[in-house]
């Protein structure tokens, strides 16, 4: 496997402590004198159940009654491990925890929100602070960089380059977990795989499969995917586990190892220790999740908090995986709007809807088209629980309202809308009191309901610009704003001319 200039091949296991998510915390203690692989320990922070259950306690107050706290605590429950799977995160009390890095080769491995600062000096070991978030660190450089690169490609165009390399090993298997056993087996013999598989049967150590590692423009791109021996005393970090070895494998019983998902990271080389790193989730076709929840309500926090997550399936095209990473990168904050490889990205991902909205718009170029389209993939983005095809559900749809608003925009008489004078969301929320829906369509005379239309919000208009006058009427008889109200409530706006409050009657 290829390694960057002065990264040597043969990186020894590195061992560190880590802190979680937003935990504020203690530095790291308990150093193991003596071991073998000396092992850091730090706080790590998650979820609790403690929290689970002041949630839910809170919902029950503002909710009133009795309702059922058990039923609740479920719920909140499983909306957290939702979010939990979608962020690639989890949320566990602070606590102390040993962790033992092997990296086999592999110059970053990710972690757990490093809190930045709570690492004591370990020789051979920096972490990254997160581009987004400065206080925590979700890469380790386990391996120094002897000579670092004098300059390095923007980090957009990076990402795209690591898109296109997630694609290619996708195409040759190397996500899959075959390619798991298949490293097992060619890495060590069989003494030598029975010492790895009580390594990674201790819950500190995270052993990682180098998938794939290559140095370009300036930059360190790598695929990797942990192994872990499942058991209850697992570590949960919101990860999705792929189990390696069934019935059909061992010949019994199924046995509990399992690979995390293949996890990119791309890290810039211009300085040692690196400085800015970018990691991404790579979820294929078969870990499609079906979360009820609108994507919508929950892509802010997912956004915000969450670590990317890229997904592709068979039929996916590397340029609609590297666009793909490339506006992840955006949604999360890694890459500002305003760079140049956005719109090239979306270009050349979907040739057949910027050709589209170009032809349409008679934008200039497809440049100007694909910028136009970039405009609607802003927010809220795609739910990564559905799979490759709903991003690409997700664009034709996009597509198409671009197009639809060039469309208003250019022609506005055409509309019925327009024409009445009144919005488009107006329009429809009208419409049902002079249309009736057949077969999930109305049925109606553009003329005829425009005219009807028109007739009504005359009449809407005119009643209200009655009672305006009864108002003032009333008001300058003495009556508060509170009881003319009231008083029009009650009596017909003719009646406000001979109308006093009492004691005032003249």
């Amino acid at each position: 496997m290829p390694m960057p200039t002065g990264v040597p091949n043969e990186a020894a296991p590195v061992t560190a402590g880590r802190q979680g998510t937003r935990s504020r915390g203690m530095g790291l203690a308990d150093l193991r004198e003596g071991s073998p692989h000396p092992s850091y320990t730090a706080r790590m922070g998650h979820w609790s159940e403690s929290l689970v259950d002041e949630v839910a306690h809170e919902v029950a107050q503002r909710v009133g009654g009795s309702p059922d706290r058990r039923m609740l605590t479920d719920l909140l429950a499983q909306v957290g491990r939702e979010l939990e799977v979608l962020s690639g995160r989890s949320f566990h009390p602070p606590r102390r925890m040993t962790s033992i890095f092997e990296p086999n080769g592999l110059p970053f491995v990710d972690i757990p929100d490093l809190q930045v600062g709570s690492m004591e000096p370990v020789a051979g070991a920096w972490e990254i602070p997160d581009p987004v978030n400065r206080q925590i660190a979700a890469v380790l450089q386990v391996a120094s960089l002897a000579h670092p690169v004098p300059n390095a490609a923007p980090a957009a165009e990076a990402l795209w380059i690591a898109g296109q390399l997630v694609a290619e090993a996708s195409r040759t298997g190397r996500l899959s977990g075959d390619y798991i056993l298949y490293w097992l087996g060619m890495s060590a013999d069989r003494e030598q795989r029975m010492e790895l598989m009580r390594r990674v049967m201790d819950p500190a150590v995270r052993l990682s499969v180098p998938i794939l590692g290559v140095p370009v423009e300036g930059w360190w791109i790598q695929i990797a995917r942990r192994l872990i021996w499942v058991t209850s005393e697992t570590e949960d970090e919101g990860r999705l586990l792929e189990l390696l070895l069934d019935k059909t494998k061992t010949g019994g019983e199924a046995a509990p190892l399992a690979a995390v998902e293949p996890i990119l990271i791309a890290a810039r080389m211009t300085r040692q220790p690196a400085d800015w790193a970018f990691t991404a989730r790579i979820w294929t076709e078969g870990v499609q999740r079906h979360v009820k929840r609108p994507w919508s309500k929950i892509a802010t926090a997912i956004h915000g908090h969450g670590i990317p997550t890229i997904t592709l399936d068979p039929i996916s095209t590397p340029q609609e995986i590297a666009c793909q990473v490339v506006l992840k990168g955006y949604w999360h904050g890694y890459i500002g709007s305003d760079e140049p490889a956005l719109a090239n990205a979306v270009a050349m991902a979907y040739p057949r809807q910027v050709e589209r909205i170009q032809r349409v718009t008679r934008a200039p170029n497809s440049a100007s088209a694909a910028a136009t389209l970039l405009e609607q993939l802003i927010r809220p983005g795609f739910d990564p629980a559905q799979g490759a095809e709903a991003t690409r559900r997700y664009v034709r749809r996009k597509a198409s309202i671009a197009v639809m608003e060039h469309r208003k925009a250019e022609a506005p008489d055409r509309y019925p809308w327009t024409q009445v004078g009144i919005s488009e969301r107006r329009y429809y929320k009208l419409l049902p009191q002079f249309a009736q829906k057949v077969n999930g369509r109305y049925v109606l005379d553009h003329d005829d309901v425009v005219t009807r239309m028109k007739a009504h919000l005359d009449r809407v208009d005119q009643v209200r610009a009655v009672r305006a006058a009864a108002l003032d009427v009333l008001r300058s008889h003495g009556f508060g704003e509170e009881a003319a109200r009231k008083w029009l409530q009650r009596h017909r706006p003719e009646e406000a001319a001979t109308a006093w409050p009492r004691g005032a009657r003249r």
